[in-house]
């Protein structure tokens, strides 16, 4: 369930998703991705509706046991 509902982000929502659930806020995640904060939110709610979940705090959870630093070290280029 999880899995597919990754598979249906984008690249960019992805690497948003990976930087929430490894600590980041959305302004940090902006100076990261090279992209505007209200880009970030843009991107948050799309992954929002797609996980049917409110909150970067509903997504660490749900996620919790996935290893994003991992994932991060071998995605971070765009």
């Amino acid at each position: 369930e999880l899995e597919s509902r990754w598979s249906s982000l984008s690249r960019r929502e992805q690497q948003v998703v990976a930087l929430i659930c490894l600590g980041y806020r959305n302004y940090e995640i902006a100076k990261i991705l090279v992209i505007a904060p209200e880009t970030v939110k843009t991107h948050l709610q799309g992954i929002f509706n797609k996980f049917d979940l409110r909150s970067s705090r509903e997504l660490r959870l749900a996620l919790k046991n996935w290893d994003f630093d991992g994932w991060w070290d071998q995605n971070r280029q765009e």
